[in-house]
C-alpha cells in the first residue's frame, strides 16, 4: 500500500498551479472546492465548513527613500490606514521605524516597538534570494500599533544608506476589510466500531504565495493518506481536516473549534501535518505531546527510514502551528514538520524545484504505519 512520489507530485502540482493561497481569496476558495471534489470521487464523504471572516485587501504599497523605491506587503496584524495612503518622514526616531527581522517565530522586533511614537514601521525580511518573503500575521484577530510594511532584505542596503542621509521617505500603505467566508474541509472514513474516539489527520491548507514546499506535503500526505484509508481495516474512525487561515495566526482551526469545540479531546489522537514536509533543504521533525505517543512515533522511525537526514524525535509542550491550538484543548497529537526549508514564505517556493517528492511520499508511509499503530492502542 506504498504511497508513491508521482502521485504526490501530482497533487502538489495541482495545489501549486492554483495560485496564491491566502485566506479566503478565490484562490483558496476554489482550493477548497477542489479538496472537496477530488475526496468525493475517492468514495470519501467530505464537505465544506464555512465560517464568517474578515478579508483584508491592501491597496498600492512601497517604500521610497530619496531615489530608491521598492515595492512593499502591508503586514495584515498591523494598522490599516485608509488605502493608498501616504505617511512621510525618515527613517529615524518619532518618524519611520526601519528594523531587520526574520520570517520565521515572533518578530521581536517588531514587538518593540508597535506602541512607540513612530508613524509606520518598515521591515526587511530575511529570506531566500532573489525572492519575496513574508511574516506570518500572528494577531490578525486583534491587530494593533502603527502600520507595517514588508520589503525584501535586499532593499536593507539601501535602506540603510537613506537613513543615514536623512533622505526623505514614503510609506504608501493601506486597505479595506471586506465580509466574507472562509472555508475549512471536513472528511470522515468511517470504521468497523464507531463507538471508539477517532483519530483526526489536519493540515494547514492556507499560506502566503504558491506555498508548494511550505503546504504541499502535507496536502499531498493528507489527500493520499484519505485515498487508502478505507483499504486499513480500522477499528477508530479516521477524520480528516484541512483548515485554511493558517498564515493569520491559525483562525481556521479556531474558527472550527468554535463550532466543535470538544473534538480536541474527544478524539484518541491528532497528527498533525505540519508545514515544510519534504520541502527541499528541511529535516522532518516529529513531535508528540507526550511520551507515550513518542514511543508510538519512535517505535514506527523505521518507516520514516529512507529520510535523510534522519528525523528528529521529541515531546513538546510548546507545539509549531495549529498543533498548539489542539494542545491548549485538551488534545493530544503527533506532529510533523520540516525544519530550517530555505524557501520558507518566499515566492521561490514553487513546483517541483521547491519539493522533494521522494521524501514525501515516505512520509506519508509513515503517517499510514502511524494511524495502524494509534488504532491498536487501548
Amino acid at each position: 500500500m506504498a504511497i508513491s512520489a508521482e502521485a504526490c507530485s501530482e497533487v502538489i502540482r495541482v495545489f501549486d498551479s492554483q495560485g496564491w493561497h491566502r485566506t479566503a481569496t478565490e484562490v483558496d476558495l476554489q482550493s477548497g472546492r477542489w479538496l472537496v471534489d477530488t475526496l468525493s470521487m475517492m468514495g470519501v464523504e467530505a464537505r465544506a465548513v464555512p465560517f464568517p471572516f474578515s478579508r483584508i485587501d491592501a491597496s498600492e504599497c512601497f517604500v521610497s527613500a530619496g531615489n530608491f523605491r521598492v515595492a512593499a506587503v502591508q503586514t495584515m496584524d498591523s494598522g490599516l490606514p485608509p488605502p493608498n495612503t501616504t505617511i512621510r518622514g525618515v527613517f529615524g526616531p518619532g518618524s519611520i521605524d526601519l528594523v531587520r527581522v526574520q520570517s520565521h517565530g515572533v518578530a521581536a522586533e517588531l514587538d518593540g516597538i508597535r506602541r512607540s511614537d513612530c508613524k509606520a514601521i518598515v521591515a526587511a525580511v530575511a529570506g531566500y534570494p532573489g525572492g519575496t518573503t513574508l511574516l506570518n500575521a500572528w494577531g490578525y484577530d486583534t491587530p494593533d500599533g502603527v502600520p507595517v510594511v514588508q520589503v525584501p532584505e535586499t532593499a536593507w542596503e539601501a535602506l540603510v544608506g537613506a537613513r543615514e542621509a536623512g533622505a526623505p521617505v514614503e510609506v504608501r500603505c493601506g486597505g479595506t476589510r471586506t465580509a466574507t467566508t472562509g472555508v475549512n474541509v471536513l472528511a470522515v472514513v468511517p470504521s468497523k466500531r464507531r463507538s471508539l474516539p477517532p483519530v483526526v489527520v489536519l493540515t494547514p491548507r492556507s499560506g502566503w504565495w504558491h506555498c508548494a514546499g511550505e503546504r504541499g506535503g502535507g496536502m499531498a500526505i493528507w489527500l493520499e493518506v484519505a485515498r487508502t484509508a478505507d483499504q486499513l481495516g480500522l477499528d477508530r474512525d479516521l477524520i480528516f481536516l484541512a483548515t485554511t487561515g493558517h498564515e493569520l495566526g491559525f483562525l481556521g482551526i479556531k474558527r472550527y473549534f468554535d463550532s466543535d469545540p470538544d473534538l480536541a479531546r474527544r478524539a484518541f489522537a491528532w497528527i498533525h501535518l505540519g508545514a515544510n514536509i519534504g520541502a527541499a533543504g528541511a529535516q522532518l521533525m516529529i513531535r508528540a505531546s507526550d511520551q507515550g505517543l513518542l514511543t508510538v512515533a519512535r517505535e514506527l522511525a523505521p518507516a520514516f527510514g529512507a529520510i535523510s537526514p534522519s528525523p528528529l524525535f521529541a515531546t513538546t509542550d510548546r507545539p509549531v502551528g495549529e498543533a498548539g491550538e489542539v494542545l491548549v484543548r485538551g488534545g493530544r497529537f503527533i506532529s510533523l514538520v520540516g525544519a530550517n526549508a530555505p524557501l520558507f514564505h518566499s515566492t521561490l517556493d514553487r513546483w517541483p524545484d521547491a519539493v522533494d517528492f521522494g521524501v514525501v511520499a515516505t512520509a506519508a508511509d509513515g503517517v499510514l504505519e502511524t494511524i495502524r499503530a494509534l488504532d491498536r492502542q487501548v
